[in-house]
């Protein structure tokens, strides 16, 4: 699988991937991304940062997730634990994962895996201790995912872009040094 940023020529296809994982969220009866986010404009605004990345296999975009590195505000309040790391959205000494998804012809073959594993690599080229991401709580196949992949389940945040649906979202972190 090849690992690149996305361009402005990828937003057709990853927005048919988010399609695809809105759709797989459903079929769990997830309430999660129902609403229609991730919107058009959010993934435009992760491109023209340079937080927007594609994996592929071939010629096939296969999945998609945003990294960035300039801090989380939301996760700046967390209840029913702590993160590991002690930072701020003001002073991140993390990278955040969000908007991970992969096509539906793609699931069960390591797409997902393979994201996070890039996501913890550009973190550690960045110099950062740790890499923060959550999910849905009832979004089981990723809660596995990120305890296999070695992070930790650190409390609950709370989404301001929920749309109707549940704001809160268990939050993990891995220490990358």
């Amino acid at each position: 699988m090849d690992f690149r940023k996305a361009g402005e020529q990828d937003i057709d296809l990853i927005m048919g991937i988010l399609a695809d994982g809105r759709a797989a969220l459903q079929a769990l009866g997830i309430d999660q991304w129902q609403g229609g986010y991730p919107h058009r404009a959010v993934v435009e605004a992760d491109v023209t940062r340079g937080e927007s990345y594609v994996a592929k296999d071939g010629d096939l975009a296969v999945a998609t997730m945003m990294v960035g590195f300039s801090g989380e505000r939301i996760y700046d309040f967390i209840t029913a634990g702590a993160w590991l790391t002690d930072s701020s959205s003001a002073d991140p000494g993390y990278g955040v994962v969000h908007r991970v998804a992969v096509a539906l012809a793609h699931r069960g073959r390591g797409a997902a895996s393979f994201l996070l594993e890039q996501a913890e690599s550009l973190t550690w080229q960045e110099g950062l201790a740790s890499v923060r991401i959550d999910t849905h709580p009832g979004n089981a196949p990723m809660r596995r995912l990120l305890l296999k992949r070695g992070y930790a389940e650190c409390g609950t945040v709370y989404i301001d872009h929920a749309e109707g649906a549940t704001p809160d979202r268990v939050a993990y972190e891995k220490l990358l040094r």
